[in-house]
């Protein structure tokens, strides 16, 4: 079977083994939370928590991600990172199925455990990636990163809610644990990492260092801006359309699925574009323009085909996240550093998505529009200081071998 223009079709999609290894690793990954992200709150509601626990549950699993993530990268210096995200993606797994056995909130509490300690994969397949991409680390990080994790997201929730009709909610995590035991299979597959040095003398980084490079700080700042002005109007949604405009939870489910098509078009347009290559946080611009369309449609209208359409711009939020990693990745000269920077980008678009469901929550209790509606004057504020911020962005000179060799801080091997 070929492309078209004669290229043949592989499975790997002309990536190579390696990265096609991880673009269906990831694929898995995040086909395993479109599988239940869509009913997530209808489930911590269905459960008996009330509308202000529902964003504290939401929010609680990424707040423990933080304390996870920060020492990932010390771990990939010192242990095989391969088994780290198989371990890691295994209790995802287990948890995932015992939020499907749960049959009262609190009961979930090792799906919020399970689910953060499943997040460590990320910057640790980003550093993988960068490290296996050479010259077409932007096109990968698009295909693998946008492009792959959006077209899972839009498969698994049609299956869900497939899922959720014959059977009920439950289903969603049990389905979501067999996509979570497909990854497992590819990450299984993924090259060990050079352990040629002994452990003394291998190189060692710092958030310290990745921060001091210029750049990286406003960057995180813009993310967690951007990822929190989003996230506010995206998290309580599902609760939204099934209060107030009677939409059920597996049409809520099947909608979900229809907004990753928004990020794979928008990705596959980044993949070929080289302005949006050098602009992406121009690129960023447009994917908050896609879901402040997708929150104000649901706003004003109770017609659920023109919810479903508008509903497509509701992916420019997984958009915005994966160019934000590429942006930081650029911004650091060192593949020694990637790794800290990659973790720190995870860290700060974790907060951001995890907390703002805590202020929606609060908001949803207010009034049930005031998610929706912050969300867009946060939003729309930010635009201008994105397009002034890309106009400075410079990227990162990559150190030569003997730049890299002197930059790298000393290791005492007995100390080690």
């Amino acid at each position: 079977m070929r492309w078209p223009g004669g290229r043949r079709l592989t499975w790997h999609f002309g990536l190579g083994p390696e990265l096609g290894a991880i673009f269906w690793a990831m694929f898995g990954v995040e086909a395993t939370f479109g599988a239940y992200t869509g009913i997530w709150p209808l489930w911590i509601e269905a459960l008996g928590a009330p509308i202000t626990i529902v964003g504290l549950v939401l929010s609680s699993s990424g707040l423990l991600r933080l304390v996870i993530l920060a020492p990932s990268a010390t771990l990939a210096e010192r242990f095989d990172p391969r088994k780290l995200m198989i371990g890691a993606r295994a209790i995802t797994a287990v948890a995932l199925v015992s939020a499907g056995l749960a049959t009262h909130w609190t009961q979930l509490i090792p799906m919020v455990i399970g689910a953060a300690i499943g997040e460590i994969v990320f910057p640790l397949i980003q550093a993988h990636l960068a490290l296996h991409a050479a010259e077409q680390r932007v096109r990968a990080f698009t295909l693998v990163f946008n492009v792959g994790p959006a077209v899972a997201f839009g498969i698994s929730p049609l299956i869900a809610g497939i899922l959720i009709a014959r059977f009920d909610m439950r289903a969603a995590f049990f389905f979501a644990g067999a996509c979570t035991a497909f990854s497992l299979y590819f990450f299984s597959r993924l090259s060990p990492p050079d352990r040629s040095l002994p452990p003394s003398e291998r190189p060692r980084s710092s958030y310290r260092e990745a921060l001091a490079h210029d750049g990286v700080k406003p960057l995180l700042g813009l993310q967690f801006a951007t990822i929190f002005s989003l996230s506010l109007g995206i998290s309580l949604l599902p609760t939204f359309l099934a209060d107030m405009r009677g939409i059920s939870p597996a049409v809520v489910a099947i909608m979900g699925g229809i907004g990753s098509t928004g990020a794979v078009i928008y990705g596959l347009a980044i993949a070929r574009s080289q302005w949006l290559h050098r602009h992406a946080l121009v690129g960023v611009v447009i994917a908050m323009v896609m879901v402040m369309v997708a929150l104000a449609t649901v706003l004003a209208t109770h017609l659920i085909w023109l919810i479903a359409i508008a509903f497509i711009g509701r992916g420019g939020l997984w958009s915005a996240w994966g160019l934000y990693i590429a942006v930081i990745g650029d911004s650091v000269p060192s593949d020694r550093i990637r790794p800290r920077a990659f973790a720190l980008s995870e860290m700060t678009g974790g907060a951001a998505f995890s907390s703002a469901p805590i202020l929606s929550g609060q908001l949803y209790a207010l009034r049930a529009e005031g998610p929706l509606l912050a969300s867009l004057l946060a939003s729309a504020a930010l635009i201008p200081v994105l397009l002034l911020a890309q106009r400075r962005f410079r990227p990162a000179k990559p150190l030569s071998p003997e730049d890299e060799v002197m930059a790298a801080p000393y290791v005492d091997p007995e100390a080690a």
